[in-house]
């Protein structure tokens, strides 16, 4: 009983990428061929493809925010975000705001989900704002950041 309570979830984002991209091709090419069989007209080929398109705009959007994520890494006491350096000295303050997770499609018993988080860092100098994506990374960033601002 325990083992169909086990959400199992999956968070690459090339998973993300692949099974968007190949539902979308594989329902516009199924219509497609239905046209090209004569089984639908070109008017009808045409509005069924578009209304899908505006269907799964909000898919294409998570490939964008994916395509535009922050770069984060950590070098000896620095947190370089997009290039830019924040010494873990000058870290005052920050916090976290979490969006809900998003179930992007099913493959192989698993949910393929995305999740995103603003991190919101507050220094001596100046405040920060960057997008971190993946449930992993935002709690590893999460706890990371917290021992550096008790210290």
């Amino acid at each position: 009983m325990g083992i169909l309570s086990n959400v199992n979830t999956e968070e690459r984002p090339q998973m993300i990428i692949l099974g968007v991209l190949t539902l979308y091709f594989l329902i516009c090419g199924f219509i497609l061929y239905l046209y090209f069989l004569h089984r639908i007209t070109f008017l009808v080929t045409l509005v069924v493809c578009i209304l899908f398109t505006i269907i799964y705009t909000p898919q294409f959007l998570i490939l964008k925010k994916i395509k535009t994520k922050d770069k984060i890494k950590i070098v000896d006491d620095f947190l370089l975000i997009n290039g830019e350096g924040i010494a873990f000295a000058d870290i005052v303050n920050f916090r976290v705001e979490e969006c809900k997770p998003k179930v992007v499609f099913f493959f192989n018993n698993r949910m393929v989900v995305f999740k995103e988080a603003i991190f919101h860092i507050k220094t001596r100098f100046d405040e920060f704002h960057f997008n971190v994506i993946g449930t992993e990374k935002i709690e590893l960033l999460n706890q990371y950041l917290q021992n550096i601002v008790q210290r």
